[in-house]
């Protein structure tokens, strides 16, 4: 593969991942309020989509660390993106720089909210665990 389609193919991957995270977030914000007000059969359908979605995205990132590695020409993109964007020209650079920082920047949301979302999960179990089994000191006799 040469390194301008290899270039072309990651560019492509990442702006395809960006409209992909955006949906994912927009899931863990339905994922939030589902599980806000115990919409349970929403959850698991919410809850699939996510799996279905983050599993392409886990193999269009296993896709880009190859096209890193071959334009790098290394067993190891250590440096990853940031230095391949670095080798770009200058009129290139931007929009790449633009679209990886984005990137970026969505997947660390998407990672928040994930665990914003499983916080809200587990005190939610926590309660109905006390609740349906209630306190263990509650009947314990004295």
């Amino acid at each position: 593969m040469k390194d301008r389609h290899a270039l072309e193919r990651l560019f492509a991957r990442m702006q395809a991942d960006l409209a992909d995270y955006t949906r994912l977030r927009d899931l863990l914000e339905e994922q939030f309020e589902a599980a806000l007000h115990h919409r349970s059969e929403e959850l698991a359908g919410i809850g699939e989509r996510i799996l279905e979605l983050t599993a392409v995205l886990e193999e269009r990132r296993r896709e880009r660390v190859e096209l890193v590695r071959r334009l790098l020409g290394r067993e190891k993109a250590q440096a990853g993106v940031r230095e391949v964007a670095a080798r770009l020209p200058v009129a290139a650079r931007g929009a790449f720089e633009a679209c990886r920082a984005k990137l970026e920047s969505l997947v660390r949301e998407c990672k928040e909210l994930n665990v914003r979302n499983c916080r809200l999960v587990m005190s939610q179990y926590e309660i109905m665990q006390r609740v349906l089994g209630g306190e263990p000191h509650t009947y314990a006799p004295r």
